[in-house]
């Protein structure tokens, strides 16, 4: 049984439950603020971040009970202007939006998460430029963009206004009072009073992606919603959509393939092993923008609905702590649920001999995220060293007497983070199947099952190509064309790798994560795994080219099929006493390299409201920003660090 502890309640911002006896709202500090709140009307609003994509699906599931919306029907019958550069996105269906197996590449959303600002922007522009990662249908990967389309299929349906469709639609029959997105929800004094980059408080970061990601609500407006999914309640939806929600895409009954996704539609998983074997149905979704984050469980028989929603940690801690909750409330039905995920394992002597020629290189995504590895045989256990340009951590596996994998320390024992796999040959390819456990101290242990791994293929490229691409290699580089408030700024530097023995292929490392792509000629790279799963989401492809500034300087940058822009750090221009004045323009970063003249020193600069200066030392660790609450007005300047002025076209930043 998992408690939840004195020290965990202090570090969550708000928990809901409906069907339960417990509702309250905490925030870290010392003010009157931080007091448990007496009541709905005291609570403070939060972004649920990809939660919202229940709401958005229920939306949907409405119009399909009447008749307006089919699930399997084209996109493109309500929406006539979604296009995209591969001729098989006219297969795509409504329900492969929901379920995730559009086989669109993921999150093309630029401006996605601003501070204190609410400007939307759409995604379609940037779809149609996209090809697929899969046909449509095949399998399914996590796909942010799917659930902008099912807004949009809201609006071109309706005619309404989604953030409004939901207010009236979906909030309002649950009794959800504070719900809304930051199109109603902006500067709202409800909203959480701060929130946390790391352990910075910063303003308040809004997402404009709302049928992905941009449902704003207290934690009992949330957990009112997950009441809707209760069964033999039809306030929203019929049993049959309930239904159709809370079934995996994928159910074949024994049959199923576990290590591939537990979506069902618009939920994340549609069943949990340790509830399972208790007779009780769970259905979930997790949910992080930047700084906050969001977990939804519902036991629709038990007729319990948890939300927790927090500013800093993640959503996977929101998930444990709602367990916890549920637990608790499950205990008082007389139901016990057991977590232990602790196994015996039985070891053989040696490596099976048709596992030698699974030596080689992969892409392997666990805790490192996709990353290359290569995997060896030695002294009878395989060895995976991580080649994340970071640690570059090995991790050991023993195989036992029926052929799984399972992670072992320098001793042979198994590891308390375990992952437990087997080799998968399947169309061409080989896969590493996981199913790993993670423990997370004082607040429970995370399983899942995926398609972890994939082995790389050789690509041969010329001697051209590859002279080509090493003028690239090892060269840092900076977003370059996100809105002044975009939270990308807190980590918007990349670089590009080669891997040693690994020809035809690079790595995109960025502060949005790292992307392994295979090279097609001098100024493309493409995605290329296919794993099965979720392990292969939001993919990029990417291309060298040249643009031209709003100063008329042109310059080379490094695009992504998301939308993101990247200038060479190496081409920056040098901050020094000279500048006095900088001029912004939307959408276009102004850069800088500090300089020698002034590292070390500060300046005071006259920045308008809608504009943003962010400071990072050598370390690419943001050191000041306008974002950060209570931020002085001396702007300091470290050595071999950046500056970096954003905001509107016509305005400028004035420097003293």
């Amino acid at each position: 049984m998992k408690r939840i502890t004195k020290s965990i309640l202090a570090s969550i911002l708000a928990f809901g439950v409906m069907g339960g006896s417990l509702a309250a709202d905490s925030v870290e500090g010392n003010d009157a603020s931080s007091q448990p709140s007496e009541g709905a009307s005291d609570e403070r609003i939060y972004g649920v971040g990809s939660v919202s994509k229940v709401y958005v699906t229920a939306a949907v599931m409405q119009l399909v009970d009447q008749g307006l919306v089919e699930l399997d029907e084209p996109v493109t019958t309500y929406i006539p202007d979604f296009t995209m550069a591969d001729e098989r996105y006219t297969d795509i269906t409504v329900r492969m939006l929901m379920d995730h197996t559009s086989g669109i590449m993921g999150s093309a959303n630029r401006n996605m998460v601003l501070y204190d600002d609410n400007y939307d922007e759409n995604c379609l522009e940037t779809l149609s430029g996209q090809r697929l990662i899969h046909a449509p249908g095949e399998y399914a990967a996590y796909c942010n963009n799917g659930f902008d389309l099912l807004e949009v299929i809201v609006e071109n349906v309706t005619g309404m206004d989604y953030t409004e469709y939901v207010v009236q639609y979906i909030a309002a029959p649950v009794g959800a009072t504070h719900t809304g997105s930051p199109l109603t929800l902006y500067g709202n004094e409800l909203n959480a009073p701060v929130t946390f980059e790391g352990n910075i408080p910063y303003d308040y970061d809004y997402c404009m992606t709302i049928g992905a990601g941009g449902i704003y609500a207290t934690a009992s407006d949330v957990a009112n919603f997950g009441s809707a999914f209760f069964t033999g309640n039809d306030v929203l939806l019929s049993q049959e959509s309930q239904d159709a929600m809370a079934t995996r895409w994928n159910d074949e009954g024994e049959n199923t393939d576990i290590y591939e996704d537990a979506n069902g539609l618009g939920w994340d998983y549609v069943e949990s092993l340790a509830y399972e074997q208790a007779g009780v149905t769970v259905l979930g979704k997790g949910g992080d923008i930047t700084n906050q984050h969001a977990h939804l469980l519902v036991a629709p028989d038990q007729e319990i609905s948890v939300a927790v929603l927090s500013s800093g940690g993640t959503s996977g801690y929101n998930q444990l702590v709602a367990e916890a909750i549920l637990d608790v409330v499950l205990e008082e039905q007389g139901i016990v649920i057991d977590h232990d995920t602790e196994r015996e394992y039985e070891f053989a002597d040696e490596v099976p001999e048709e596992y030698l020629a699974y030596e080689g290189f992969y892409v392997f995504n666990s805790y490192y995220g996709p990353s290359y590895a290569y995997l060896s045989f030695d002294d009878g256990m395989i060895h995976v060293q991580h080649l994340d340009f970071g640690s570059q951590k090995t991790d050991d596996y023993r195989v036992t007497v029926d052929g799984s994998l399972v992670s072992v320390d320098e001793n042979g024992v198994p590891t308390v983070d375990c992952y437990e796999g087997r080799f998968v040959e399947q169309g061409g390819h080989v896969y590493i199947a996981l199913e790993s456990s993670s423990e997370v101290p004082g607040l429970g242990t995370n399983t899942y099952c995926q398609y972890a791994a994939e082995r790389v293929d050789p690509n041969p490229v010329s001697e051209e190509v590859l002279s080509s691409c090493q003028e690239i290699i090892g060269r840092e580089m900076v977003i370059c064309n996100e809105r002044y408030s975009s939270t990308d700024y807190d980590r918007p530097f990349g670089c590009i790798y080669m891997i040693d023995g690994l020809p035809g292929y690079i790595y995109a490392l960025t502060g949005m994560g790292g992307r392994p792509l295979q090279i097609v000629d001098e100024t493309h790279a493409v995605a290329f795994t296919t794993m099965p799963g979720s392990a292969n989401r939001d993919m990029i492809d990417a291309e060298i080219i040249n643009e031209t500034l709003a100063d008329g300087t042109s310059v080379a940058m490094f695009t992504t099929s998301m939308g993101l822009n990247y200038r060479f750090v190496d081409e920056l221009p040098v901050f020094d006493n000279s500048i006095t004045e900088v001029e912004l323009h939307d959408d276009e970063p102004q850069w800088f390299v500090i300089g020698d003249e002034v590292a070390g020193s500060t300046i005071t600069a006259n920045c308008p409201d809608d504009a943003v200066i962010y400071v990072y030392n050598k370390y690419h660790e943001v050191v000041y920003s306008t974002h950060m609450t209570g931020a002085s007005d001396l702007i300091p300047l470290p050595s071999g660090g950046y500056i970096m002025f954003a905001g509107l076209t016509g305005e400028s930043i004035g420097i003293s």
